[in-house]
């Protein structure tokens, strides 16, 4: 997906911020489309990808994580951001 794409998907969907709530809405089916920080921590991005990849859930990628927490509309730099699916927004 480019890149204006994923600005305007994070700034107009529902969604979650950092990796603990993105593994966790994975975890419990809520999330469509994770957005990973290509400066994250490796190990981190592995954890997300490789979770994703288990549950069938599309991954893209941000150039860095002081970019991806701006878009999101959040204060501080974020290493993932899950966008929740159309069932979870209700």
């Amino acid at each position: 997906m480019d890149k204006e794409k994923l600005i305007d998907m994070l700034k107009s969907s529902s969604k979650v911020v950092g990796s603990k709530q993105v593994l966790k809405g994975m975890s419990e089916g809520t999330i469509r489309c994770v957005i990973v920080a290509s400066d994250a921590d490796a190990e981190l991005k592995t954890a997300l990808v490789e979770e994703a990849s288990r549950r069938c859930v599309p991954v893209s990628y941000f150039p860095s994580k002081r970019k991806l927490g701006e878009a999101a509309g959040v204060e501080v730099a974020t290493a993932a951001v899950g966008i929740l699916s159309a069932e979870a927004d209700k």
